[in-house]
């Protein structure tokens, strides 16, 4: 069996599904994590293979910084999300003896990652910041460096969040290099751009696995799997995820320790025996107008950050 390590790094407040996070990777006991955080952990239990590593943002910097000789722009923790990429490389002494590393984001519940993972040996698998995965070697941990789409010099002296991580940045260096990529969409990214807990439909263009939302639909958590249950009619389906997204809510664990819970857009419920479109109305309602406000402010949102970026491209310049 492959050796697989995943890593964060969070600094701060844990958020508060954080301990769902860690029970659900508790579940995965066949991968380890490694998380660099300088939060508190007193009220955590944290399983065998989630390794904690007392470090603030300070010390990753440096870290970082040390790897390059020119200098990084790093000034707050949210542009880590453009270093991703190299974690293989700067993180190369506490990953040895994995077989491939992967970053991964802790806005998520994780259910059985290893069971969607090919048993075709990839270079590289997926394409977000919440989760890419890349195989262990000296050769493929500096790819990042290589001439094709984003340059990295570029990315790392520019205040700007160039998205290194995701599908215009390391994914496409990859395509361009011939490398082959699996991209196929496993999980289940919550979009930030209605109100119920839908689908995204970000990456559509390059996965290989469609996306579809229904009227009467819920995700849940089940003994260590993520799944959603969903009608056509008066028919139940259900489908599995290796984790689920939701970055920007903050659900509360109101779960009481359950192994089984259902994910909605406020909190962690428990689950008790067959999901029917009462519990669906009752926890992922379907809300039109409340969704058209929220898909309102967050298109105002972006159009604040389009602006922002480009005053931080003319000034860089200047």
């Amino acid at each position: 069996m492959k050796r697989i390590v995943l890593i964060s790094i969070y600094f701060g407040k844990f958020p508060s599904n954080f301990g769902i996070w860690l029970k659900s990777a508790g579940k995965n006991e066949s991968i380890d994590f490694l998380l660099y955080s300088d939060c508190d952990t007193g009220e955590y239990a944290f399983p065998e293979n989630v390794k904690l590593i007392k470090a603030s943002f300070e010390d990753i910097k440096e870290r970082i910084q040390s790897k390059f000789d020119f200098n990084i722009v790093l000034d707050n923790p949210y542009k880590l999300c453009d270093y991703k990429p190299v974690y293989g490389y700067v993180f190369a002494d506490d990953i040895g003896g994995y077989d491939y590393w992967g970053h991964i984001d802790i806005d998520a519940v994780l259910g059985d990652i290893r069971s969607f993972i090919p048993e075709r040996e990839y270079e590289k698998l997926y394409q977000t910041g919440h989760l890419t995965i890349y195989k262990n070697t000296e050769e493929n941990n500096r790819r990042f460096m290589l001439d094709g789409a984003l340059k990295y010099k570029d990315v790392f002296t520019t205040p700007r969040i160039c998205v290194f991580d995701e599908a215009g940045g390391m994914q496409e260096k990859f395509e361009l290099l011939g490398i082959p990529t699996y991209i196929s969409r496993d999980y289940a990214d919550i979009t930030k751009r209605a109100a119920r807990l839908t689908l995204s439909t970000v990456f559509l263009e390059t996965s290989n696995k469609a996306v579809k939302n229904y009227p009467y639909q819920i995700f849940y958590y089940d003994n260590g799997k993520v799944k959603r249950d969903y009608f056509i009619g008066d028919k139940l389906y259900t489908d599995e995820f290796n984790y689920i997204h939701f970055s920007s809510r903050k659900p509360e664990d109101y779960t009481d320790g359950a192994e089984s819970f259902y994910i909605t857009d406020c909190g962690f419920y428990k689950k008790d025996g067959e999901t029917t479109k009462e519990i669906i109305d009752r926890y992922n309602p379907l809300r039109p107008e409340l969704d058209r406000q929220v898909a309102k402010r967050w298109a105002r949102d972006d159009k604040r950050k389009r602006i922002k970026n480009a005053l931080t491209r003319i000034k860089s310049k200047l």
